[in-house]
C-alpha cells in the first residue's frame, strides 16, 4: 500500500509541475512602451539631456498660484486648455465664502513628467526648453461660519505646471 501512495504521490506532482508553467503563463501581460517621441508637440523635439525642474522653482510656481486663488488673477496661470476655466472662477465666487483663505499645507511628489524643445515664438536664434510637472499638494481652505466657528476643509490636488526656460544659441 505504501508502494501505491508513492507512486500516487509522484505522478501527482509531476502532473502539478508539468501544468504549473502553463498556469503562471497567463499572468504574464505584454508591455507596449509609449513612445514619448510621438506625443511631443508639433515642432518640438526630444532635448539631448533630460534635466528635471528644480523642486524650488516648483514650490514657488505653487505659492503663486494658491497666492491668486479665488481672485482674477487666476486667470492667469490657467492653461487656455484648461477645460471650463470661466466656470471654475464662477464657482469660485458663488460657492466659496468672501472671507475664506486657501493653505498650503504640503507640496508632494514633485516629478517632471515630459520636457521638449521648441523654437522661441520672438526669436528665431533661442529655443525654449519646455517641462510639464506633475505635483501633489496638500491644502486647507479655511474659513469662518456666521455662527463664529473657524471651518477647515483639507484637500489633495495634483497639479500639472508647464515651466518654460530660454535656451540660447542654436538650439538642440
Amino acid at each position: 500500500m505504501t508502494q501505491l501512495k508513492r507512486l500516487l504521490l509522484i505522478v501527482g506532482c509531476a502532473g502539478a509541475v508539468t501544468l504549473a508553467p502553463l498556469a503562471l503563463a497567463k499572468e504574464f501581460r505584454v508591455i507596449k512602451p509609449i513612445n514619448a517621441a510621438s506625443v511631443l508637440p508639433e515642432g518640438a523635439q526630444a532635448p539631448p539631456l533630460f534635466k528635471p525642474v528644480a523642486r524650488e522653482l516648483v514650490g514657488q510656481a505653487v505659492d503663486k498660484l494658491m497666492e491668486s486663488w479665488g481672485s482674477p488673477q487666476m486667470q492667469d496661470y490657467l492653461s487656455n486648455n484648461f477645460f471650463d476655466k470661466d466656470r471654475l472662477t464662477d464657482v469660485i465666487d458663488t460657492l466659496v465664502p468672501r472671507d475664506a483663505v486657501i493653505r498650503i499645507l504640503s507640496v508632494q511628489g514633485v516629478q517632471t513628467v515630459q520636457q521638449w524643445e521648441e523654437p522661441a515664438p520672438d526669436d528665431l536664434e533661442s529655443m525654449l526648453l519646455v517641462s510639464r510637472v506633475s505635483v501633489v499638494v496638500r491644502t486647507q481652505l479655511e474659513y469662518t461660519r456666521p455662527d463664529g466657528v473657524l471651518e477647515t476643509k483639507p484637500g489633495t490636488t495634483e497639479y500639472i505646471l508647464k515651466f518654460k526656460e530660454r535656451i540660447d544659441g542654436e538650439g538642440a
